[in-house]
């Protein structure tokens, strides 16, 4: 879903997308499978995961050099 911002750029409802996709898998999804999955950019989807671990929205743990 799209939506414009006043600046008249699309704003993608990304974080919707990804905790649909959290509660659709009962195993932790690391932000690189998020990435694959939701065909977006890494490093938006790892900003749209810590801005929802803030939020409260998530949990997230780390193992090795992965996040998940």
């Amino acid at each position: 879903m799209v939506k414009k911002r006043e600046k008249g750029r699309p704003k993608l409802d990304i974080k919707k997308d990804i905790l649909k996709q959290l509660k659709a898998t009962d195993n932790p999804l690391s932000t690189s499978d998020l990435s694959a999955s939701l065909k977006k950019a890494w490093h938006t989807i790892d900003r749209a995961c810590l801005m929802l671990q803030i939020d409260g929205k998530v949990d997230g743990f780390k193992t090795g050099k992965m996040n998940l």
